[in-house]
């Protein structure tokens, strides 16, 4: 499927990262590293909500998993988001139910949820386990983080940010998952 120049020069891409908790052995080890105090590694968090902020026409969150911690921090990077389309794509559209009231919460910041995962009226059995944030076709995550208490705040997570031509190829896939969607519908 490749077709063309494999990196672009125009691309830009930082590592993002959700450390553990301290006390945490990998970021002491991190600490003692040479050069570690001058290494930008930036994080989960602020990666989505910088990706919030710079949609202006569509956010998408593609996580297969969510929790009621998952589901306030998707509420955080919603809310931060002027763009017109607020785009969920889970596995499950039940996991917002056991969210309860941060589930509902969220459901009023959506223009749409989406659901990928199972089997459908036409035998296929799609599912994913990317997480990626899209916005306008022009920045984006990805890499490990789900919507989750643990991928926010305890374990090591670990993704890209890109911007630049490298992003048409994610937007192409965001909107091929989005026609599988509603082509099962």
């Amino acid at each position: 499927m490749t077709n063309g120049i494999l990196v672009s020069p125009k691309a830009t891409a930082r590592f993002v990262v959700t450390l553990p908790q301290e006390p945490s052995r990998l970021v002491d080890a991190l600490k003692s590293q040479v050069g570690a105090s001058s290494t930008v590694l930036t994080d989960t968090g602020d990666a989505f909500l910088h990706l919030a902020r710079r949609a202006q026409d569509r956010l998408v969150l593609l996580m297969p998993f969510i929790d009621p911690v998952g589901c306030d921090w998707a509420c955080q990077i919603f809310t931060a988001t002027d763009a017109r389309e607020r785009i969920l794509i889970l596995r499950s559209e039940m996991e917002l139910v056991s969210c309860r009231k941060a589930g509902d919460r969220l459901r009023e910041l959506l223009t749409a949820i989406k659901e990928y995962g199972g089997a459908d009226a036409a035998g296929s059995s799609d599912t994913f386990h990317a997480k990626i944030v899209l916005a306008d076709g022009v920045a984006a995550y990805v890499g490990s983080a789900n919507l989750l208490r643990r991928s926010r705040d305890v374990q090591l997570e670990c993704g890209m940010l890109v911007e630049g031509p490298v992003v048409a190829s994610i937007k192409l896939l965001i909107d091929a998952v989005m026609m599988a969607v509603d082509s099962s519908d």
